[in-house]
């Protein structure tokens, strides 16, 4: 457990001090629909792609073809989902719980951007997309039941119990969700969407290649959570490239334990694989709650009320 808090604890601080590495303007970024300047975009940091050498285990039959549902480049669905987080984003206005759908918003829209621009570097953009709404359905059924006063995963009420006490950044609000989300949910997405694709080929090559998508997003995704929810994320000191190494290739680790976690689920979907992946995404997002900053949460209200129209 002590690693574990030490390395989240590490994100943590990554994170925020790898804010001003893009120069990108979140709210014209939420008011247009082109990707920002090739300027802007470049100043992602290099990904190792270190997991993309790890092979799938024994894959089931093939999944179905998700082409018609949402289009051959997956860009359909893409739409659906960054259209449902922009209301949510709205309806949660200067609510810490606004921060994870922006991020998730502006990260879909990257990936629909992709898309538009060039699929063929995925081998089932079509699935991709599928993949995309079952990840969203799993985020409204709990934010759903959340502010229905139902019960939540573990992983998520901690998230929820961040955004709604205490003075924590928005730099907490968004790493605790997006472990919520990836470690607890995407391994469910991901096994109702399949393992394979159509011709019974693995989709691991798709999921690896995803971290280069988000890779890409995380610079804009940090500037637009200090321009709109916390400007600490702007201003602590800047790491530059080499935060966002550090930030990106623990994430990549995050999704190559989402994929085995997946292949459980396909294969043994026993009440003891789903309890792991709980406690797992739990124990991650209890290791981050560190370092509030007396003061943050009327500080943060009062700076994104500034930032509403």
């Amino acid at each position: 457990m002590k690693s574990l808090r030490a390395l989240s604890v590490t994100l943590v601080c990554v994170s925020l001090l790898a804010c001003n590495d893009s120069g990108s303007d979140a709210s014209s970024n939420q008011a247009s629909d082109l990707p920002p300047p090739p300027t802007t975009m470049a100043r992602a940091a290099p990904l190792l792609p270190l997991v993309n050498l790890l092979p799938p285990l024994s894959s089931p039959p093939a999944s179905p073809d998700y082409s018609e549902d949402c289009g051959a480049d997956g860009v359909k669905c893409l739409r659906w989902v960054e259209q449902e987080l922009a209301a949510w984003e709205q309806f949660f206005g200067c609510d810490h719980r606004a921060v994870f759908p922006t991020v998730y918003r502006l990260l879909t829209q990257e990936t629909r951007w992709q898309m538009e621009i060039d699929p063929s570097g995925f081998q089932d953009p079509a699935g991709l997309g599928q993949e995309a709404v079952e990840f969203y359905l799993l985020y409204e059924q709990m934010i759903r039941a959340h502010l229905a006063g139902e019960p939540i995963p573990p992983a998520w009420q901690l998230v929820m119990d961040t955004a709604q006490s205490g003075d924590w950044t928005g730099g907490h609000d968004m790493l605790q969700a997006i472990n919520a989300h990836v470690q607890r949910d995407m391994p469910f997405a991901i096994a109702t969407t399949g393992l394979t694709l159509p011709d019974g080929r693995s989709r691991k090559s798709d999921h690896d290649r995803f971290n280069e998508i988000l890779n890409r997003a995380y610079p804009r995704i940090v500037q637009a959570i200090g321009e709109r929810y916390d400007p600490i994320m702007l201003t602590v000191g800047n790491l530059g490239v080499l935060g966002n190494v550090g930030a990106m290739q623990l994430v990549a680790l995050w999704r190559e334990g989402v994929w085995r976690n997946a292949e459980r689920l396909t294969f043994s979907a026993d009440e003891l694989t789903k309890t792991s992946i709980e406690q797992q995404a739990l124990l991650t997002g209890m290791a981050m709650r560190v370092g509030e900053v007396p003061g943050r949460r009327s500080m943060r209200k009062a700076y994104c009320e500034s930032k509403l129209p």
